[in-house]
């Protein structure tokens, strides 16, 4: 009886795999400015620690995400004129959360944390040509924190995770505070 439980004991790791849609709110401190709304879709996989009714986890994830950009005069861009934009982005959450439900077909899993998200690079295409940039030239801050809060559904070796993403930083550079709110659906695989 001792061996069996002292190995219930043990963390539990898991490998994860995930693909999913998301969508962004950008909101202006400032009057008569409308929120920049984003949408895309992110890929990627992390690792998932259990020990009997709290978890830990980390994932990395590629995000692509198009916002329409009004340029202005010091910013080095070659454009004149609003234009869809469109960033490459590294998506670094580490969570930590409690497991309410776990038989061996259901878990849900409840999380908090922060969200590390790195801008690697920026699109945008005008007047038919396609320029690329580093997001500094579009005064937007390569790095950006955030707080994140989720629930995830275990489903057999399927994982459903869907969360909120209250920003930190501000993500524009030299400009009025911004805000921002991100909700993210992720359909993954769990080995």
């Amino acid at each position: 009886m001792a061996p069996l439980l002292i190995n219930a004991q043990q963390p539990n790791m898991q490998i994860k795999l995930f693909f999913g849609f998301n969508g962004s709110e950008l909101v202006y401190r400032a009057e008569n400015v409308e929120s920049d709304l984003l949408g895309g879709v992110q890929i990627g996989g992390g690792f998932r620690i259990k020990y009997r009714e709290s978890f830990g986890e980390i994932d990395f994830g590629y995000m692509i995400q198009v916002i329409n950009f009004s340029p202005r005069e010091e910013d080095n861009l070659p454009i004149e004129e609003d234009v869809e934009l469109t960033l490459g982005s590294l998506d670094i959450p580490i969570v930590v959360g409690y497991v309410p439900i776990k038989t061996p077909l259901f878990g849900c899993y409840l999380y908090g944390g922060i969200a590390n998200r790195l801008i690697l690079n920026g699109r945008i295409y005008y007047m038919d040509e396609e320029y690329k940039f580093n997001p500094k030239d579009a005064k937007l801050h390569v790095y950006n924190l955030g707080a994140r809060f989720g629930v995830q559904f275990d489903i057999a070796m399927f994982n459903f995770d869907f969360n909120y993403t209250i920003g930190v930083t501000n993500s524009f550079r030299d400009r009025t505070r911004t805000n921002s709110h991100a909700f993210m659906f992720n359909l993954g695989f769990l080995f």
